[in-house]
């Protein structure tokens, strides 16, 4: 069975963006299916549903923030930093120190952007998100960086 990447990004409502290009390079290097969300209230409905194994999540950075029942606009920063708090909400735990997706906890998430004032040390050290990818690379790269990511986590088994 082909392994699942979650893929987050409200550019895949129009298709025509960079990104497509990533995603067609993780799918035609056979290692990896990609389930494209356009919303995060979508994504959030599909991790509680728990149903689907991913061995990796991609949150496009600067994306809407849904409908405000789960994450606010005020949180997000009027949807600049939406992604950062999505991957923040995906490895948040509750009062007794349990994961809300608990499923989804080792899961490697990587945080995507094409704006560069956003600083991969911060992200780093204070949402716990160690692969971040901000500007223009070659799709070539981005699948490395992928496999790289999963292979981190324990996931070697899937490339």
């Amino acid at each position: 069975m082909t392994p699942k990447i979650l893929w987050v990004d409200d550019t895949f409502a129009n298709e025509l963006h960079d990104v497509m290009a990533y995603v067609d390079e993780l799918e035609d290097s056979e290692d990896f299916k990609v389930d494209k969300i356009a919303s995060v209230d979508q994504a959030l409905d599909t991790l509680e549903k728990g149903e689907e194994e991913f061995v990796c999540i991609i949150l496009d950075i600067m994306m809407p923030y849904g409908n405000g029942k789960r994450l606010t606009r005020r949180e997000t920063e009027d949807g600049t930093k939406t992604g950062i708090v999505l991957a923040k909400e995906i490895h948040k735990k509750d009062k007794e120190g349990k994961y809300k997706y608990e499923k989804y906890k080792d899961v490697p998430i990587v945080l995507l952007t094409g704006v560069y004032d956003i600083h991969a040390s911060y992200i780093k050290n204070n949402i716990g998100i160690p692969c971040f990818v901000k500007g223009k690379i070659s799709a070539e790269e981005f699948l490395k960086k992928i496999q790289e990511e999963i292979k981190k986590r324990g996931g070697g088994n899937h490339v």
